[in-house]
């Protein structure tokens, strides 16, 4: 080729070049654009994900249209989230053909409960469920796909005044019914706000058990209006109190101060019907027999055999902290406090304990001793069954089931096949417990105590009695295939929680994947693309909320 065609070929590319450049540049703008929008930022992760062209754009003049009133926590939620970070609500219209949101009661297309279908166009999104939280939970991955600022308490200083959606539509359901988070306000105490935070993050990822653990060794934290004492001796530890500051685990603040606190009967009310505009549903605990020094303290007499010589020690080092179960009033007392218990907690279950009775317990009660001879007993398991099954009694005459730590399922026992147990020492325990065609929910503390550190170190927080659980090793959980899972809960307990930023710091990101263990079917879950979007977009979310998680981001 000579020089002149090379000069020729030179001068007709550069021509094509910049007539051909602002075409390619239109078409990259919106690709850059989009990009901020992607559609892959949800947790946990829905069951089918279609993308579309475009953004729906939800500004102001925005309206929102509905047919039924199972969308009105959804709606209130969303509003209540525009009006702190945009300055202004949804507001409604009366007809379907004029708005731009549509939340639509189809229950023959949506099958399952929780379920939902939420659709985006650019010039409308529709949201089709058949229960509340079908609704709740679209309006949450709505929110999700949306700048992580819509999720700010107290508004992002300038606001946002248009909100960019990209279109698509998912299909949505949870894997399991049971997803559970539990806090332990016992140890150490949570305040209502505190606790209501705690929930509302819950809500946001899908979680829907909140399984509170109110009472055990440290403090009783539930107002029971006929055993005043429980929470004016009970809810009370340090310094000349009944439950000194030696008793483990360690306490907030001085060693020469009292820590007090509990919920009264309107705060547990007032939580109960935040959660419930969450769709969470709150378990309640009552740890009993064992765990029950708090109680035992306000009430001796009632709980305790005079004549009783046993001296034993549990695995936390809390000396005679066992209910006794040979004492008639024991029964009277506990009939009267699920009572209370049961009228405040809508819920059909109650948690009554039962883990960690220590070696020892009941062992020269000459009232128990009494009861064995009567009911024909031959040893503490036996008398352990006994008292379940009359405590299981009592529930059924408050309409309540129960469910029990895994060690309430020791040997023969007569409990209602309702009763339900958490599997927290292993996910082998948990096989052991579906053989016996008995419900249960998985909360192995090798996958899911987040009171365990996240690694071996001491500029850690957290506890070291089992395995390092980090993010990776929480989303590596399979759970076994069976109609007798219920689901699977992470548990919180507080011996080492001495603020409200090392329980933010423990719960989360561990917590992110935990929701998607929970909802998303296994085949779908990958570790890496859950690791884009969790320690992406999610940390984003929590951050703008002031959540003190844990910023250490783990490898791929």
């Amino acid at each position: 080729m000579d020089n002149i065609s090379e000069i020729k070929i030179q001068v007709i590319t550069k021509m094509i070049n910049r007539k051909i450049l602002p075409f390619f540049l239109l078409l990259l703008i919106p690709m850059f654009l989009s990009a901020g929008n992607s559609i892959n930022v949800i947790i946990p992760k829905p069951q089918k994900v279609v993308k579309q062209q475009g953004n729906f754009s939800l500004t102001k003049e925005s309206r929102y249209y509905s047919n039924t009133s199972l969308s009105k926590n959804a709606i209130n939620y969303l509003q209540r989230h525009l009006k702190t970070n945009a300055g202004y609500p949804l507001k409604k219209s009366n007809r379907s053909k004029n708005t731009q949101i549509d939340f639509s009661y189809n229950p023959k297309k949506i099958k399952k409960y929780e379920a939902y279908r939420l659709h985006i166009a650019k010039n409308k999104i529709t949201i089709e469920a058949r229960d509340k939280a079908g609704f709740f939970y679209a309006v949450v991955s709505l929110m999700q796909l949306m700048d992580p600022a819509i999720w700010g308490e107290s508004g992002s200083g300038k606001k946002h005044k248009s909100w960019a959606i990209p279109c698509c539509t998912i299909e949505d359901y949870p894997r399991f019914k049971w997803r559970g988070m539990m806090l332990d306000s016992s140890r150490n105490f949570f305040s209502k706000t505190y606790v209501k935070k705690f929930i509302d993050r819950m809500a946001q990822h899908k979680l829907n058990r909140f399984h509170w653990h109110l009472t055990d060794d440290e403090g009783w934290r539930i107002e029971i209006k006929r055993y005043p004492l429980l929470t004016k001796v009970g809810a009370k530890r340090g310094s000349g109190t009944k439950l000194p500051f030696s008793t483990y685990p360690a306490m907030r603040g001085k060693k020469n101060r009292v820590q007090s606190g509990y919920y009264t009967q309107n705060d547990i009310r007032e939580i109960v019907a935040y959660a419930k505009a969450r769709s969470v549903e709150i378990l309640p605990e009552i740890d009993i027999p064992g765990h029950a020094k708090a109680a035992i303290v306000s009430y001796p007499k009632l709980l305790q055999d005079s004549k009783d010589k046993s001296r034993y020690r549990s695995v936390q080092k809390v000396s005679e902290n066992t209910i006794n179960p040979g004492m008639e009033s024991t029964y009277i007392f506990l009939d009267n406090v699920i009572a209370e218990v049961s009228k405040l907690f809508p819920f059909g279950y109650i948690h009554l304990g039962g883990d960690e009775i220590p070696k020892g317990a009941w062992k020269r009660s000459p009232a128990v001793k009494k009861l064995m001879r009567k009911k024909g007993l031959k040893n503490s398991k036996e008398v352990q069954n006994y008292f379940f099954a009359r405590l299981d009694k009592i529930l059924a005459k408050h309409k309540r089931k129960m469910i029990g730590w895994q060690e309430v399922l020791r040997g023969k026992n007569t409990l209602r096949k309702e009763t339900t147990f958490m599997a927290w020492k292993s996910v082998k325990d948990a096989k052991k417990i579906i053989r016996q065609h008995r419900p249960v929910i998985l909360t192995p503390v090798q996958h899911l105590y987040f009171d365990q550190q996240y690694k071996r170190s001491k500029k850690e927080p957290g506890h070291t009695w089992s395995t390092p659980v980090n993010s990776k090793k929480v989303y590596a959980l399979k759970p076994v295939k069976s109609a007798y899972v219920r689901g699977v809960q992470a548990c919180l307990w507080s011996e080492t929680l001495l603020n409200e930023k090392i329980a933010d710091y423990l719960t989360w990101p561990r917590a992110l994947a935990l929701s998607e263990v929970a909802w998303t079917e296994q085949k779908k879950r990958k570790w890496r693309d859950f690791h884009k979007r969790a320690f992406g977009k999610g940390l984003k979310r929590l951050k703008v909320q002031g959540v003190h998680y844990r910023s250490v981001v783990p490898s791929r």
